[in-house]
Order: structure tokens, then C-alpha cells, then sequence
């Protein structure tokens, strides 16, 4: 055997005696004790949280809009849709208040194409086919004020039926003839301006009388196409028994992207503006008029926008930029 062999067979016995010699390798090795898990870090609040959201089902697929309040279980929450362009899209919603016999409000919105113009005002008065104790014809007879759209007919003119669905008398509030056709006029066409423009993909609106403050023992001094002057008992009714709000109002919400932009109008309801269908008030006025959503929803009562994002909706509704919105009426 050569010495190089030798070396390396005593190194092999050496390596193996040492093995033989440790400890038992079937001992069982002590357990590992894993370091304390850390404690899940939570978010502050997400920028997506909404409290106070609306909730959708299936007879009211729509709830979710932007444009829609915050929905109230006692009153009658109606959607009204059309089909368009192969698809069923919501025209306007709105709220029944039965004992007032007058809607809390109604809701809708622009985008690129129900902004269009495409048919004429179409006078198909007619009742309300989803609520029973809708008005009728004979509730705004002889009562000197005018039908006053809520959701205006030019507000709906992208579609025969969409316009039709705008003459039903739950979206019909009494108005005197002055207010309707020489000062409210100059707000909705102000309204249709700014969605027509191009400007927004998408304006929501919630428009409406206030209902938390009739007009209440009221004469007015103009009369309306009856021949009779406009009159209101104690508790704020006409001579049918429709409530006659005091003050008519608008939340607008208007939507470019990612950025928001809101305000709110509130308006007296008053037949000595001085303004008429021939003489109809300048939109300089208008600006007078202009509040931000918080204080509208103080005055009226109603939560607008709530469907936005908790953070987004504080945001928008506690101020109002004047020089944000364009104070010139095209339509």
C-alpha cells in the first residue's frame, strides 16, 4: 500500500469513529418556537368608504346613480326608463310624497347622448302609470297656476318616450305663471346649457320643491292662463290638495374625468320678479341664487349625492367655485 493510500484510509476510520460516537440521531430535537406574528396593519379609512350610500336591488337597479338622493323607506321611490340604443337607461327617478300629493324631488342626468337633442316637445300629459295616487288633468284646473315641469321637457329631448315620461303629473309641480315662464325658465336653461356644452361627460341633477316649506296662506297678485289668481289654504295647498312648495331648488354635480365639481340653487317661489314668457329673467340674476349642497341640503332637508365616495361628497358639497362654472345661457 502506497503512503498516500495509507493517509487516506486512516483519515476514512477517523471520519467514521467520530459519527459513531455523537449523539443518538434519533433524539428528538427541541421545538422551534416561531417569532411573535405582527399584528395586521389596518388602513385609515378608505378613500371608497360611503356610509350612507343607497342601495340597488332589482326592481330598482338605478338606486346607485349619482344623481339620486338618499332614498327615504316612506315615500314611494319610482324609476322611470326607456329603451335606447339597445339598452334600457334610467330617463328619471323620483320620490312619491303621498299625504302631499307631490314628488320630494326628481333626478336624472346628462352625458354625451341623452344631452341630445333629438325630438320636440311632445304635451302628452298624462297620469303617472307607476303610482296609483298620481295626479290627474282635473287637479290643475282653475287654480291659477301653471303645470310647472320639475325634470323640465327640454331637460328630456333625446328620445320620444323619454320626453313623454316628462309630462306624467307626479313630475308636474303647481307654479305661478311668472315664476314658470319668466324666472325658474332662466335656471333651467342655464342648467341645459352647461350640459350641452361639452364641457362635462356627465351632469347630475336633483331638482325639486320644498316640501319641508310650503307657501301657506297665499293670494298672488298675477293671474294665470285661467283667468284666476294663484291661492294657497294654511297648510300649503291648492284648491286640489297639491302641496305648493315656497322655494324650488337644484343640486348639480358635474363630472370631468376624475375631478367634481357641485352647487345648489335655491329660489324663492314668488309672482313679483317682475318677469314674464316674453321677458324672461337675465342669467346675471341667477348667480344670486347660488349656494353650496351642504346648506341646500340644511334648507331642504334631503341628502344629495350620497351614492359618491364619503371623502369625494364632503368634498364637493362644502363649497362651491363661481368662477368653475360658465354664467351665459346658449339654449
Amino acid at each position: 500500500m502506497t503512503p498516500l493510500k495509507s493517509l487516506l484510509l486512516s483519515l476514512c476510520l477517523l471520519t467514521l469513529l467520530a459519527a459513531c460516537s455523537g449523539d443518538d440521531p434519533t433524539e428528538t430535537l427541541p421545538p422551534v418556537t416561531p417569532p411573535d406574528e405582527e399584528e395586521p396593519i389596518i388602513p385609515p379609512g378608505d378613500d371608497e368608504d360611503n356610509a350612507n350610500a343607497n342601495e340597488a336591488d332589482e326592481a330598482h337597479p338605478f338606486a346607485t346613480d349619482l344623481s339620486i338622493p338618499h332614498l327615504d323607506a316612506e315615500n314611494q321611490y319610482v324609476e322611470h326608463t326607456v329603451s335606447f340604443r339597445g339598452q334600457e337607461i334610467l330617463n328619471y327617478a323620483l320620490e312619491w310624497v303621498e299625504d302631499k300629493r307631490h314628488a320630494a324631488w326628481v333626478a336624472f342626468s346628462f352625458d354625451s347622448e341623452t344631452c341630445q337633442k333629438n325630438v320636440n316637445r311632445t304635451n302628452t300629459w298624462m297620469p303617472d302609470p307607476f303610482i296609483s295616487s298620481s295626479p290627474q288633468e282635473s287637479d290643475h284646473k282653475s287654480d291659477g297656476f301653471d303645470k310647472g315641469h320639475l325634470c323640465a321637457s327640454e331637460d328630456r329631448v333625446y328620445n320620444r318616450t323619454a320626453n313623454e315620461q316628462t309630462f306624467y303629473y307626479t313630475n308636474i309641480s303647481p307654479q305661478m305663471t311668472s315664476f314658470n315662464g319668466g324666472y325658474w325658465v332662466t335656471f333651467e336653461k342655464l342648467l341645459q346649457t352647461w350640459a350641452r356644452s361639452g364641457a362635462y361627460e356627465h351632469v347630475y341633477v336633483t331638482k325639486g320643491g320644498t316640501l319641508n316649506h310650503l307657501l301657506t296662506n297665499f293670494t298672488g297678485t298675477q293671474k294665470a292662463a285661467d283667468g284666476r289668481l294663484p291661492q294657497t289654504d294654511a297648510d300649503g295647498l291648492t284648491n286640489h290638495g297639491l302641496a305648493c312648495p315656497a322655494y324650488y331648488f337644484m343640486a348639480i354635480l358635474a363630472k370631468q374625468g376624475e375631478d367634481y365639481q357641485a352647487i345648489g340653487f335655491l329660489v324663492e317661489h314668488r309672482d313679483d320678479y317682475g318677469y314674464s314668457n316674453d321677458h324672461q329673467a337675465p342669467v346675471e340674476l341667477i348667480q344670486a341664487h347660488a349656494i353650496n349642497i351642504d346648506e341646500l341640503e340644511a334648507q331642504t332637508g334631503l341628502d344629495f349625492f350620497c351614492n359618491l365616495p364619503d371623502k369625494t361628497e364632503a368634498q364637493v358639497e362644502a363649497t362651491y367655485e363661481e368662477s368653475a362654472w360658465e354664467w351665459k345661457v346658449t339654449e
